[in-house]
């Protein structure tokens, strides 16, 4: 059983025999596995420990009012829609965040040695040299120069990878869509990957979802991962 179902088994108290032994074995064994339950249970307390405080300070208010039978009915069921609107977001931030954490991953430098020497005053080996170090500031300046001045699709790449290792999610958006994907070349399948993940990340599914089905329609080096991560989503 995958991890993900035995977490959801857990908190939803119905492991078999078998599976709470898997769980056990492992809390004991796995630190990122234990580091989740003791995550989700933070956050199960802590949405809980809301819940209470909130409706607490509703129902001191309406006691102090005294509205009429009617009225507490109807204000009950508005407390109750704007309750569970409120944790239906943040349990879409969450899940998202938790996706994109769980599908992304650098992506290597795969055009040029990351190698000083001979070279260095070559810009597009100081950019791949940077990036390869984990200077993003530093290769996201040089790869936005190269591709000011020469358009090449590598550098417009990379210079959207680098936005996404800074945390400029926003900034990645508006570069990768830069991108000629019409041109489909070795570039546009990881493209679209990127993007995808980065509205994800920025919870606007509605624009991932159908990158990601265009992904798992044809053939292509991220078709796999498009179809697992759009069943997750879907």
């Amino acid at each position: 059983m995958d991890k993900e179902t035995l977490i959801s088994n857990y908190f939803e108290k119905t492991l078999s025999t078998e599976e709470q032994k898997q769980f056990d074995f492992l809390m004991e064994t796995d630190a990122d596995f234990a580091k989740e339950i003791a995550f989700q249970k933070k956050v199960k307390r802590a949405i809980t420990s809301v819940e209470r405080t909130v409706l607490k300070k509703k129902l001191q208010a309406f006691e102090e009012t005294k509205p009429k039978v009617k009225s507490f009915k109807v204000w009950y069921a508005a407390a109750s829609i704007v309750l569970i609107c409120g944790l239906g977001f943040y349990f879409t931030q969450t899940s998202t965040t938790t996706i994109y954490k769980d599908y992304y991953q650098s992506y290597p430098n795969v055009v040029a040695p990351a190698v000083r020497g001979e070279n260095s005053n070559d810009i597009k080996s100081e950019a791949f040299f940077e990036y390869d170090n984990g200077n993003y500031a530093k290769a996201l300046e040089l790869f936005s120069k190269i591709y000011d001045v020469e358009q090449d699709d590598y550098a417009l790449f990379y210079k959207g990878l680098s936005l996404m290792e800074l945390q400029k999610t926003k900034d990645a958006i508006a570069t990768f869509n830069q991108f000629d994907v019409k041109k489909n070349n070795s570039f546009t399948p990881f493209v679209k990957w990127y993007l995808a993940l980065s509205y994800i990340k920025e919870n606007q599914l509605e624009n991932a979802i159908p990158l990601l089905k265009s992904l798992s329609e044809t053939e292509n080096q991220q078709q796999e991962m498009a179809k697992k991560l759009l069943s997750e989503l879907e």
